[in-house]
């Protein structure tokens, strides 16, 4: 994959009326600062520089800027050079509206660009294809899947591609929050292309995944270009609540929020379509102009919501995560998470939706324990065996035509544990992939495979998901350490958080909706551990308990359980102490706690006090088959 030595650039800060440092360039090719003037800009935003000289210089690189941080200007600047001599610049991007959006704003600034995509007008492709045999365009914009077109390679072939653009890098990353196999195919397009210098650039990489990032699309001594992830603008704030009432607090605690003008526009995500519903509802109710996103719409009514959302028809947009990547709008003043996303990178790249003005935006999180169930529930969905990749293997051969070795698999046809089936199939060597243009994926059974390497791919898929799990588990608990360090902690960076206004709910509280969550309906408790939005562990009134529960009623003001069903459970308690003293798996008083509840299901046992996360995932399912297993009676509904 060749050499993956890397070279970190980490530019300074450069302050208002300040011009980046000029470096010597090539005789008769142009700066960086030349080319920023064209564009009619005055100066660099932090690493901008550094990676369009490393492009100027045919230098891959690895561009790793926060969202709204100025990543398309790195590969636009360089485009403009191809006046000098310098050759074509292509782009891979993941999301037809991200290039649509990128194709007009280069267009507006005087880059010759082209877009090919499906869904474009009757002979747009074609004539897309003309101008760049021609030699009439500068910047080319694709789909990772165009590269199975051999009309597109050809058109390519016929010109000099100087630079490679990977946008949305972490999508090749195995590890990143939104792995996409067609990314897989990347290095090949950059082999056939005579091997251009390679840029590739991401918002969301941790350490981890900008390694693997440079291995898997074959990076050569590439300058690592980090500008910082911090964003000062944004103030994160993250509202805990669990228990009865927990619904209700989080719908006061965001409302509360969108209620005041300035807090809007504003996307909010949801974890299912169900919320999306009832929330866009809630929020319309309150006479604030509201549409809904998610993929349970047609194409038409999905277009028509981002549309009056876009251009100010529309001042929140309630969605799934479906919604979000490839949408540029600048004055985003609010991102609210109604329940916790599946790691911390997904949030931090959702969050930074906001304020990509520049100016002052919030991120609210509203977490509860309920939310934790919801993403264990997932990650045991997409658990696996061998036997299961195995079925799946067979089921592509089963849907191919007249037996073939070649089955063609359509683009969104596949679920997410499907889609890693067909990850750990290929890692096992079962199948090949490579784009379809737009049918899909053309996925090659090749008739082999390693029962030993599809275990090693299916743990390792395993570890990835428990290990995103905890991250935003932790990020959504932790209430006495700043949110904005954690963040830049997660991603690596050393640099000291500047918000340049309120920071966050642990260091800078906001009372007005800590008493907007104190005046909603009471009978409920705050989140074990974390503070509350008034920067106080605990809820907003009523007795408080170790952590900042509430107070547990005395054993003995409890119904009692029956005996011969408690003796049972800690007979199981028992046999999975594995030698440990028996406290250790629960104490008696939460076993007590699960005969009265009777759970049926891991979102039911997290409600338990004395049960949480890591107990479910060692012995979540164990537990719900004993207690289901009892005869003492009848389950309570």
């Amino acid at each position: 994959m060749g050499d993956v030595h890397a070279t970190t650039l980490t530019p300074p800060p450069i302050g208002a009326g300040e011009r980046a440092p000029e470096a010597p360039a090539p005789s008769g090719a142009p700066t960086p600062e030349q080319l920023l003037a064209r564009f009619g800009l005055r100066e660099f935003r932090p690493g901008q520089r550094e990676a369009v000289q490393a492009a100027l210089d045919g230098r891959d690189s690895l561009v790793v800027m926060p969202t709204g941080g100025g990543k398309s200007l790195c590969y636009q600047l360089p485009a403009l050079a191809s006046e000098a001599g310098a050759g074509l610049v292509v782009v891979v991007s993941p999301l037809i509206a991200l290039m649509a959006d990128q194709w007009r704003r280069m267009r507006e600034a005087g880059v010759r660009a082209t877009m090919l995509a499906s869904g474009m007008q009757d002979g747009h492709n074609a004539q897309a294809l003309r101008e760049i045999e021609a030699g009439e365009t500068q910047l080319v914009l694709a789909a990772p899947e165009r590269f199975a077109s051999g009309a597109f390679r050809a058109a390519l072939a016929s010109r000099r591609v100087s630079l490679f653009v990977v946008d949305e890098a972490h999508c090749v990353a195995e590890w990143g929050h939104d792995f996409r196999p067609d990314y897989l195919r990347l290095h090949d397009a950059i082999a056939s292309l005579g091997r251009p210098a390679v840029m590739a650039a991401t918002a969301t990489a941790t350490p981890r995944v900008a390694q693997e990032i440079a291995q898997r699309l074959g990076l050569r001594e590439w300058a690592s270009i980090r500008s910082g992830f911090d964003r000062p603008n944004l103030t994160f704030d993250v509202v805990s609540v669990e228990g009865k009432g927990a619904v209700a607090r989080k719908r006061a605690a965001l409302m509360h929020v969108l209620s005041d003008a300035n807090a809007r526009p504003a996307i909010v995500y949801c974890g299912t379509r169900k919320d999306t519903d009832e929330v866009a509802e809630d929020i319309a109710r309150q006479g604030i102009a509201t549409v809904t996103y998610h993929a349970g719409m047609t194409p038409e009514r999905r277009r028509e919501s981002q549309d009056a959302f876009m251009d100010g028809r529309a001042e929140v947009v309630v969605a799934t995560n479906a919604f979000g990547m490839g949408v540029d709008k600048a004055d985003v003043r609010t991102v609210a998470h109604w329940a916790l996303p599946t790691s911390l990178e997904a949030y931090y790249q959702e969050a930074g939706r906001g304020g990509r003005d520049g100016e002052p935006a919030r991120a609210l999180l509203l977490a509860s324990r309920m939310d934790l169930g919801r993403l264990i529930r997932f990650i045991k969905e997409r658990e696996m065996t061998v036997v299961d990749v195995k079925r799946f293997v067979a089921g592509l051969r089963a849907s191919g035509q007249d037996g073939g070795d070649v089955v063609t698999v359509g683009h969104g046809d596949l679920g997410e544990r499907q889609r890693v089936l067909l990850s750990v199939a290929e890692r096992a060597g079962a199948v090949e992939l490579r784009p379809g243009g737009h049918d899909g994926l053309l996925v090659t059974l090749t008739g082999k495979g390693s029962p030993r390497l599809a275990q090693t791919a299916i743990q390792a898929s395993r570890n990835r998901g428990w290990e995103a799990y905890r991250s935003i588990e932790r990020f959504s608990s932790d209430g006495q350490t700043c949110r904005r360090r954690q963040i830049l902690d997660h991603f690596g960076d050393d640099a000291p958080g500047a918000p340049s206004g309120r920071c966050c709910d642990v260091c800078d509280p906001d009372e007005a909706l800590a008493r907007a969550l104190a005046s909603a309906p009471t009978g409920s408790r705050r989140a074990r551990g974390g503070r509350g939005a008034d920067g106080r562990s605990g809820a907003a009134g009523g007795s408080q308990g170790p952590g900042g529960r509430s107070a547990a009623p005395a054993e003995d003001d409890l119904e009692p359980v029956d005996e011969r069903a408690f003796d049972e459970l800690r007979a199981w308690r028992l046999s999975r102490a594995e030698g440990k003293p028996a406290y250790t798996v629960a104490t008696d008083a939460a076993l007590r706690a699960l005969l009265r509840a009777r759970p049926r299901s891991v979102t039911a046992l997290l409600e338990i006090r004395g049960i949480g996360p890591a107990f479910c995932e060692k012995h979540g399912e164990s537990l719900l088959e004993a207690l289901a297993a009892l005869a003492s009676g009848p389950a309570p509904t």
